[in-house]
């Protein structure tokens, strides 16, 4: 089952835990012009995989992106989108799946959430 977290505590999360993986389900166009998160002070790297393309249609490869991350059993996966809404769907989406444990969904995504909280950003 998915679980709701807010920013600051995921981001946290990601510092303490090595088994940890941010997928940023954007688009290309809103990493580069909202920017995302930056985690190389804490070790860690953001992924990109969009749950829907440009256009709006889904990505077909979705899964298959994310299963080329080797994620094992104990992994904790946060999803993180623009608002919280996409990222919930590619979790509940990934869970039905995959069958993880720790699913996470960062509560406001990237403008009510990870920036709400003054959380660190690259563009």
């Amino acid at each position: 089952m998915i679980k709701n977290i807010n920013a600051e505590k995921a981001y946290l999360s990601l510092k303490e835990n090595t088994n940890s993986k941010l997928i940023d389900v954007r688009t290309a166009a809103e990493w580069k012009d909202d920017g995302y998160a930056d985690l190389n002070s804490i070790g860690h790297e953001v992924h990109f995989i969009s749950w829907v393309n440009e256009d709006g249609s889904p990505n077909d490869l979705f899964i298959e992106e994310v299963k080329r991350l080797n994620i094992q059993a104990d992994d904790s996966l946060f999803f993180i989108c623009r608002s919280g809404v996409r990222s919930q769907h590619a979790g509940n989406f990934l869970n039905s799946n995959l069958k993880l444990e720790n699913i996470f969904n960062i509560e406001g995504g990237m403008e009510f959430g990870w920036k709400s909280f003054n959380l660190p950003l690259k563009f």
